[in-house]
């Protein structure tokens, strides 16, 4: 899956770390702070250290089919290197991750995350996590759950057991954080005359300024959402997969003024808050009318196949007094013998104006970044008469790792980032763009 090189400088800074006071389950660390937020409100605990932990074998079998690090021949994934937290259930829904905290190094954000209610003598695994994105390089871990109210929850974080054919290169090690964040489960919200009424996500939206709201859970495990293969596919023809993977409904009152809806962060600055939604592969579909004579209006499927960018996005004119309801839906993914549907957190922004009504920039506006994949030196160019751009680097979990203002076109940047895919953001004083970037060391 993932190729491991150890060297002696890479393990030096590791030698004086002891067993990790939480490497068993009976010591486990209590996070209970990470549950203690608003809806909305990202809180972040760490770092934490793997190194020197003591692995639990027994719990292998049930990992399988949600851990891919399994030996050559072997039918279960390893439990080898981990350590444990633990938290009351307070009755709401969260999505929890991995992710590279400042001052934290783990190798490759290769970690797995198993969740289990109960006791230590007698764990039930609820859900478990390899990767966000394995093709992409994502591979930090996320959990999307609600915590049951009074139920004792055991959470075990361990390292990816690399592999490279049958040569066994070594298990991921370092030091990592957690971060967690309440959302709104969907759970009431899975029909049109259900729908979730976010009439306030346009009224604090300007033209100077998007709207946002969420964050909203549409997971099965979170809000008990999943395929329904008996809905009414009206208005979903540009959705290439088909099938209703549990479909969430929103609903407003036109105002007469045109918006773009897309899915989306939660704010435009990504070093508060980060969700995740599979691959954010979206789909969307938009209605006006009465729920028992709906009028399909807009349908979107993704915003740039070519790019990878699979959220979904529909522009439309509002007429004013006019209901209006917004179908949200996960894509389905087939791959490597296995079927899932696209599910996670995930915000709705607004802006002013409707992207169908807006200048075609896909051909006038091209981003030129070469060498890629890079190793530490890149050249950045564009098409447009713009000679300056502001250019943020993204790194896999969302964050932002470089940020270069001003830039001239064409000019040279060297930088020093660990191995991964890479989104390029850059924006001019006339429009914005992104590209994703490898870079290999």
């Amino acid at each position: 899956m993932k190729k491991l090189l150890f060297c002696a400088t890479l393990s030096l800074p590791f030698l004086a770390w002891a067993q990790p006071d939480n490497d068993f389950c009976s010591d486990a660390l209590d996070i209970s702070e990470i549950l203690m937020g608003d809806i909305g409100e990202q809180i972040s605990l760490g770092p934490f250290v793997n190194l020197e932990a003591t692995g639990e074998p027994e719990l292998a079998d049930d990992l399988a089919g949600f851990w891919f690090d399994i030996a050559p021949g072997a039918s279960s994934p390893a439990v080898d290197q981990s350590v444990w937290f633990k938290f009351t259930g307070d009755g709401n829904t969260y999505q929890i991750f991995t992710w590279s905290c400042p001052g934290s190094a783990f190798y490759s954000n290769d970690l797995q995350l198993a969740l289990y209610a109960g006791s230590c003598d007698n764990l039930s695994l609820v859900t478990a996590n390899d990767d966000m994105q394995v093709w992409w390089g994502w591979w930090h871990s996320v959990l999307n759950f609600t915590a049951e109210e009074g139920v004792e929850y055991w959470l075990m974080a361990d390292g990816f057991n690399h592999y490279d054919g049958d040569e066994w290169q070594g298990v991921g090690q370092g030091t990592f954080c957690l971060a967690g964040m309440q959302l709104e489960p969907l759970t009431d919200h899975i029909t049109c005359d259900a729908s979730r009424n976010i009439s306030a996500l346009f009224e604090e939206t300007t033209a100077s300024s998007p709207g946002f709201i969420g964050p909203f859970d549409d997971t099965e495990l979170g809000s008990g959402i999943g395929m329904n293969l008996e809905a009414d596919m009206l208005g979903t023809e540009c959705w290439n997969d088909g099938v209703d993977d549990g479909s969430v409904w929103f609903s407003w009152t036109g105002d007469g003024n045109s918006y773009t809806v897309s899915h989306s962060q939660c704010q435009e600055d990504l070093t508060e808050t980060w969700l995740y939604y599979f691959s954010w592969d979206s789909q969307m579909a938009l209605y006006r009318g009465d729920c028992a004579e709906l009028v399909p209006i807009a349908c979107s499927e993704d915003l740039n196949f070519d790019e990878n960018q699979f959220w979904s996005q529909i522009g439309f004119d509002s007429e004013e007094g006019e209901e209006y309801h917004l179908r949200f839906d996960g894509f389905h993914w087939t791959a490597a013998g296995f079927e899932w549907s696209a599910e996670g957190a995930f915000c709705l922004r607004a802006d002013a104006g409707s992207v169908n009504n807006a200048p075609d920039q896909t051909e006038t506006f091209v981003i030129d970044a070469y060498p890629n994949p890079a190793r530490n030196q890149i050249t950045i160019s564009w098409s447009g008469d713009e000679a300056t751009a502001d250019i943020r680097v993204i790194n896999p979990a969302g964050k932002e790792a470089a940020f270069w203002p001003s830039v001239r076109r064409g000019s040279e940047h060297t930088f020093d980032l660990p191995s991964g895919f890479y989104t390029l953001q850059i924006e001019t004083s006339k429009t914005r763009s992104t590209r994703h970037l490898q870079i290999l060391r």
